[in-house]
């Protein structure tokens, strides 16, 4: 069996673990890889954004033009 020698260890004094803003590559092209999807999923969320603004405005469109041929 294995005798562990506790002077071996050493005290960790800064036990917080560091979170880089963005990961960290090796090559060029895990980044282009890994930028591209992020920029693919902003993609996608403003393609919602405009999509439920264009029917915000057919909505306020379709009352304003009611409003007027009720007239």
């Amino acid at each position: 069996m294995l005798q562990i020698n506790p002077k071996k260890f050493k005290h960790i004094q800064n036990k917080t673990i560091p979170s880089p803003l963005r990961p960290k590559f090796r090559n060029s092209k895990e980044t282009n890889i890994y930028f591209l999807s992020k920029r693919k999923y902003d993609k996608k969320k403003r393609d919602k954004l405009f999509g439920r603004l264009k029917l915000f405005a057919s909505l306020i469109v379709l009352g304003v033009g009611g409003y007027y041929l009720s007239n």
